[in-house]
C-alpha cells in the first residue's frame, strides 16, 4: 500500500460556559406525584418527540408558571409548516403521570427543553421527523437553526432515522450540521460552543493553495442520521426534503463525480463503503478528503481511501478521539472504506468530499494558525481558532 502526501487538519476552539438545550427521556419519570425537571431556565420552551400511544401521553401532564398541558396536546401543537410551537416554561417546570410504572418504563419519547435565547429566536425551529416527506423551504430566510428530533420506529432497524435530500444550497450560503441539540451561542460568530458537534459543512475547508481556503460543493448526497437528536444551521437561504425514510447506506454509490456527502456508524453492517462516480483516466489534480469525529466510538477504526490498488489508510484509536479532523489528498480517489463501523461499537460521524477538477479557489488565512510537519509523507496542520467555524467560513466565501 503506497502512501500519498496528505493533509490532516485539526480544529480546536475555546469553549465558553453558558446554557444549553437539554433532552429528557420520558421513561425515567415514573415517580408518584409531580416531579421537578431540573436546570430549566425561565423563559425556556418545551418540546416533545414521541411515537408513544396518544392515550398514554394524555395521562402525562406538564406544569409551569401556572399553566398545564398534557403531552398529547403538546405534541399536536404545530404551526402551518409542521414545526413544533413548543410550550413556554420556567424553572418551576414539573411533570406528573397517571400511567402505571410498567407503562412508563416502556415509553420511548423524549422532551427537549430549549434555552431562553433559543425560545425567543424566530429562526429557531423544532421539527419532529414524520413518515411523510416534508419540504423545508427556508430559501428566503437569512438564517435557520433547525432541530430535528427522531421518534422510535420499531418496524425496522435502525429504530431512529432522518433522511435529508434534495438539498438546494446557493453558493453564497453556509451550511453546518451538528449531532445533538444546540448549545447557547449557536448564532454568535465570535464563539461556537458546539464546535465538537460539527459533522458536516459546506463550503468545505481546504488547504491546497498554501493557505486556508474553502470549496463550495454544488452537489450534496442524501444525508441519513440515525440517532435521536441533531440540528442544521444555515446562514442564508436553503431548502431540502426531510423524512423518516431509511435506505441501507453501508455500501453507497455517489450520484456525481464532484460531490460531498455524509456517513456514520451502521446498524446493519460491520463495514461501510462509499463508491464514487468518476471519469475514466481523469488523472490527478483533483481533491479527495473527509472530516471525521470519533469521540463516541468505543473501538478503534480505520478509514481507507483508494483508486484501484493505490490506497492510503488513516487509523483512529478509541483512546485518542478526534473532533472535526480533516484529511485531504491531492488525488482522484474513487473508494472510501471504513471498518468497525457497527453501532454496537459506538458512533463515528464522517463527511466525505471529492472534486474531480483541479482545486484552485480564492483563499483567506485566518489568524492564530500554526503549521507543523510531522513527516515527509504527512503534513499536519493544527489550527487553534478563537473564532468559530461559522465565522471562518464566512470570511472565506
Amino acid at each position: 500500500m503506497r502512501k500519498m502526501k496528505s493533509l490532516h487538519v485539526h480544529f480546536a476552539l475555546f469553549v465558553l460556559c453558558s446554557a444549553t438545550g437539554q433532552v429528557f427521556e420520558l421513561y425515567k419519570f415514573a415517580g408518584v406525584g409531580p416531579t421537578k425537571i431540573g436546570n430549566v431556565d425561565n423563559l425556556s420552551k418545551l418540546y416533545l418527540a414521541s411515537s408513544d400511544d396518544a392515550q398514554v401521553l394524555s395521562q402525562i401532564t406538564i406544569t409551569s408558571n401556572g399553566q398545564t398541558k398534557t403531552l398529547d396536546q403538546l405534541q399536536a401543537n404545530v404551526d402551518a409548516n409542521g414545526f413544533q410551537n413548543g410550550f413556554p416554561v420556567n424553572s418551576d417546570l414539573t411533570i406528573s403521570t397517571a400511567n402505571s410504572q410498567d407503562t412508563t418504563v416502556n415509553l420511548s419519547g423524549i422532551l427537549f427543553v430549549s434555552s431562553p435565547d433559543m425560545a425567543k429566536d424566530p429562526n429557531f425551529l423544532v421539527y419532529v421527523v414524520a413518515d411523510q416527506v416534508r419540504t423545508v423551504d427556508r430559501s428566503t430566510n437569512d438564517e435557520t437553526t433547525l432541530v430535528l428530533l427522531n421518534v422510535r420506529n420499531t418496524s425496522r432497524a435502525p429504530y431512529y432515522n432522518t433522511r435529508v435530500e434534495s438539498i438546494n444550497q446557493p453558493s453564497s450560503t453556509n451550511l453546518l450540521v451538528y449531532h445533538g441539540v444546540p448549545e447557547d451561542g449557536y448564532t454568535d460568530p465570535k464563539f461556537q460552543e458546539t464546535s465538537r458537534q460539527l459533522i458536516f459543512q459546506n463550503p468545505v475547508i481546504t488547504y491546497f493553495t498554501g493557505t486556508i481556503s474553502s470549496m463550495f460543493f454544488d452537489h450534496i448526497e442524501p444525508i441519513q442520521y440515525t440517532l435521536r437528536t441533531w440540528h442544521i444551521r444555515a446562514i442564508g437561504g436553503i431548502s431540502f426534503k426531510v423524512s423518516q425514510q431509511w435506505v441501507d447506506m453501508s455500501t453507497y454509490q455517489t450520484t456525481a463525480a464532484t460531490t460531498t456527502g455524509y456517513t456514520m456508524s451502521q446498524s446493519v453492517s460491520n463495514n461501510s463503503t462509499v463508491n464514487f462516480k468518476y471519469t475514466e483516466n481523469a488523472g490527478d489534480g483533483g481533491m479527495f478528503g473527509f472530516m471525521i469525529n470519533t469521540a463516541d466510538k468505543q473501538t478503534d477504526m480505520n478509514v481507507t481511501s483508494c483508486y484501484n490498488t493505490d490506497c492510503i489508510t488513516e487509523k483512529f484509536v478509541q483512546t485518542m478521539p478526534v473532533y472535526t479532523d480533516i484529511f485531504q489528498y491531492p488525488k482522484n480517489y474513487t473508494t472510501l472504506y471504513m471498518d468497525h463501523t457497527n453501532t454496537n461499537e459506538g458512533i463515528f460521524y464522517l463527511q466525505y468530499c471529492r472534486s474531480e477538477a483541479a482545486v484552485g479557489v480564492s483563499s483567506t488565512t485566518p489568524a492564530s494558525m500554526e503549521t507543523t510537519t510531522k513527516t515527509s509523507a504527512t503534513i499536519s496542520l493544527h489550527i487553534l481558532l478563537i473564532i468559530s467555524l461559522i465565522s471562518m467560513i464566512s470570511i472565506l466565501v
